[in-house]
């Protein structure tokens, strides 16, 4: 069978039309059409019906179930390319989320330039939601990833390394900032400045929210954590974050919430499932789980 047969396949099923197709791929019409006709042989079944009094293209039931297994088939080739070629150039694609990487990675670096290994990574940057999704991918082979419960996911490794609390975070000149700690459910009066849906804390949030009954006043959300670090230091709002988010240099208090039960921050070291591992992936995973002990 030939890929570029499926590929012009897919292609149809969006389009609904050869012409758009040939035009896409820079081939022309009949190519197309013979590489349909080439799976039905294939297959044994009619994947399209062309209805020429309406200048259609009608997807049959064979070739909405060919359809649904040839997605998956092309992600899994496209997937096997790009680790098939990290392997050759000896690198790996490494995802960091900000907060944890700001917790994590000075430290790591140490250890990564002590044993030669900084030279094999490309960090990738990006919220644990978005990492997530590149590790389905196949776009990268392992990460720090937060959760606020255990990942689970067919095509990859999490192995739980450190669990951490979300707090309430304030100025100093805010008049919580004198309290010890807090229930979420004296908070009804504040707003509140949050990381967005690229992040975990949206979700653990809104727990601490459901939990507390109450919809809380959320004034703004964003990706950048220093933005919402300088507008709670400037009393625009209090925030809502991993402890290991706050660090003495950013002159902020946080109270710990009261509520019990509770979400946690979870940080898991997760990777995807390779036929052949990675003699330096291998090395950076021992490192990260020595650290995490250490930490």
């Amino acid at each position: 069978m030939n890929v570029r047969d499926l590929e012009y396949f897919q292609r149809l099923v969006q389009e609904k039309s050869f012409t758009k197709v040939a035009q896409a791929f820079h081939v022309s019409q009949p190519t197309v059409t013979y590489a349909i006709k080439r799976l039905e042989t294939e297959f044994g079944a009619e994947l399209i019906y062309r209805d020429r009094s309406h200048k259609a293209v009608i997807i049959t039931p064979a070739g909405k179930i060919l359809n649904l297994h040839s997605k998956a088939l092309l992600n899994e080739l496209q997937i096997a390319k790009a680790e098939i070629g990290r392997l050759k150039e000896e690198t790996i694609e490494f995802g960091l989320p900000p907060i944890i990487g700001n917790y994590y990675f000075p430290k790591l670096s140490a250890y990564l330039f002590k044993h030669d290994l900084m030279s094999h990574i490309h960090l990738v940057d990006g919220g644990s939601r978005d990492l997530f999704t590149l590790l389905r991918r196949g776009k990268i082979d392992l990460a720090l990833l937060g959760s606020t419960e255990p990942i689970r996911d067919d095509s990859l490794i999490s192995e739980l390394l450190v669990e951490k609390r979300f707090m309430i975070v304030t100025s100093p000149d805010h008049p919580l900032a004198s309290r010890k700690s807090v229930a979420f459910n004296e908070l009804q009066a504040e707003q509140f400045v949050l990381l967005n849906e690229h992040y975990v804390h949206p979700a653990a949030f809104q727990n601490f929210a459901q939990q507390a009954h109450f919809t809380p006043k959320i004034i703004y959300q964003n990706n950048d954590l220093n933005i919402l670090k300088g507008m709670i230091k400037e009393n625009v709002g209090i925030g809502f974050l991993a402890e290991l988010a706050i660090n003495p240099d950013d002159h902020l208090v946080t109270l710990p919430i009261e509520d019990s039960p509770q979400v946690s921050f979870l940080i898991s070291l997760v990777q995807r499932q390779q036929v052949l591992d990675s003699v330096y992936r291998k090395k950076i995973s021992q490192l990260i789980r020595q650290l995490s002990q250490k930490k």
